[in-house]
């Protein structure tokens, strides 16, 4: 018998779901040097497909397709443009296939690099048209729902978004910003607050914040739940990054990543993951944090 699992925003009212750790961290401690962490879909496959499923065996029930930085500037910028639809493709396959049906897969959106008019020299259209490319291929792979992360400019997202819709969005859309001052706000200067109402006016069904260290990220969960009531999404760092011997390596233990967890769990987050500097030693200790068990 087929088992069909229920609506990802209908468990989210009752539970807290893990997400996956970070991807580049566990490519690199493989040893996969790359350009561009989405070639290892088409150069890699294998590795990408053990990494998706250690993390499904770690706790995790949510994951997004290693697609982050597979929009065409990006893949352009490494030299793999010409290959964009196969990358996307296979960013998302290799997920649902090491996770399974009963798994969440997002189709994963993260930004261009390229600043908007009068800043930088992009255009909003021009940005809308990388974005409905991607969202063309990523989209009818069918996701669980669609994910913009690492967000810091808030004219950005809005391209983005208004390019996934007119590519037919019809699953929830999550967006998570990226605090990376240690002001708690955005590269940009958005405040958690301002980046929360401006999610909630593009129609997200969940918000949240990533790509940060651990207190500024549970810092702005906690200012984003004073203004909605939206399932909270939270992928912090692991802590700090140093480099030693031409290798970043971060602060934050397991143990640390459990407690942010409780603490995130706290102030009303309901997908808990990682990001930078994440691995699978920290996805089973926050699925053990929040009691969470690897199958619906």
């Amino acid at each position: 018998m087929i088992r069909v699992k229920a609506p990802l925003l209908d468990v989210l009212k009752d539970r807290v779901l893990v997400a996956n750790g970070a991807m580049g961290t566990a490519l690199a401690a493989r040893g996969l040097t790359l350009a561009n962490s989405a070639v290892a879909n088409v150069e890699h496959p294998d590795a990408v497909r053990d990494i998706f499923r250690e993390y499904r065996e770690a706790g995790a029930l949510v994951f997004q397709s290693n697609t982050f930085v597979g929009n065409a500037r990006m893949l352009d910028h490494a030299g793999y443009g010409e290959r964009h639809d196969e990358i996307n493709r296979a960013g998302f396959r290799l997920a649902r296939e090491a996770v399974g049906d009963d798994a969440y897969v997002a189709a994963n959106f993260g930004p261009t690099g390229l600043l908007l008019e009068p800043l930088g020299k992009a255009t909003a259209e021009e940005v809308s048209a990388i974005f409905e490319r991607e969202a063309r291929v990523l989209l009818g792979e069918g996701p669980d729902f669609v994910l913009f992360e690492t967000f810091e400019a808030v004219e950005e997202l809005e391209a983005a978004v208004a390019g996934v819709r007119a590519a037919g969005l019809s699953v929830p859309l999550a967006i998570t910003f990226s605090f990376s001052q240690p002001s708690g706000r955005s590269m940009m200067g958005v405040t958690p607050r301002q980046a929360a109402e401006r999610m909630l006016a593009l129609g997200a069904d969940i918000i949240g914040a990533n790509c940060g260290l651990p207190e500024v990220t549970v810092a702005a969960v906690r200012e984003m739940a004073e203004v909605t009531n939206k399932p909270l999404m939270m992928q912090a760092n692991a802590g700090v990054p140093e480099v030693r011997r031409g290798v970043a390596c971060f602060s934050g233990t397991p143990e640390d990543a459990a407690a942010l967890a409780r603490e995130a769990v706290a102030v009303g987050a309901r997908i808990i993951g990682g990001c930078c500097g994440t691995t699978v030693a920290h996805i089973r200790a926050i699925a053990a944090a929040v009691a969470v068990t690897p199958s619906l």
